[in-house]
């Protein structure tokens, strides 16, 4: 099984929102940021630090990625593909994967529609400053 570094600098774009992407991360060091967008409003909804993994939904699910990242300092990511991996594992323990990512999309869609706010979210409210900021490097004018 191989495995690769990706470097990224601060406010380097790791993916976007709807990129076709199947690959696992851990984030070796850095720290990223998970957002979305809804028009020009950037709604941040994690911070990962070193030693989180990211990606997994679409690791086992092979959709497309559900959120922007966003690295907010120099990162250092271990990207592990897959196609290297998934089959590594047994079929039942693939299956659970997929299941567990199922729920979690589905949950996910009923909170976002549904608008209902973490207890926490003050933590991660993006001031209108911010919010410009990370959306010029997410959509650069061009």
């Amino acid at each position: 099984m191989q495995s690769y570094l990706i470097e990224l600098k601060k406010d380097q774009v790791l993916c976007h929102e709807g990129d076709p992407s199947s690959e696992l991360y851990m984030l070796h060091s850095g720290k990223l940021l998970i957002c979305i967008t809804n028009g020009t409003e950037v709604k941040a909804l994690a911070y990962i630090n070193e030693g989180e993994f990211i990606g997994e939904l679409s690791f086992f699910d092979s959709k497309p990625r559900s959120t922007h990242i966003i690295s907010l300092e120099k990162s250092t990511l271990i990207q592990l593909p897959q196609h290297e991996i998934i089959t590594k594992f047994p079929s039942w323990f693939q299956q659970v994967g997929r299941s567990l990512t199922k729920k979690v999309r589905l949950h996910d869609k009923i909170i976002h529609e549904s608008k209902i706010r973490r207890s926490s979210d003050e933590d991660l409210k993006l001031s209108i400053e911010e919010q410009r900021y990370y959306y010029e490097i997410l959509f650069p004018k061009k």
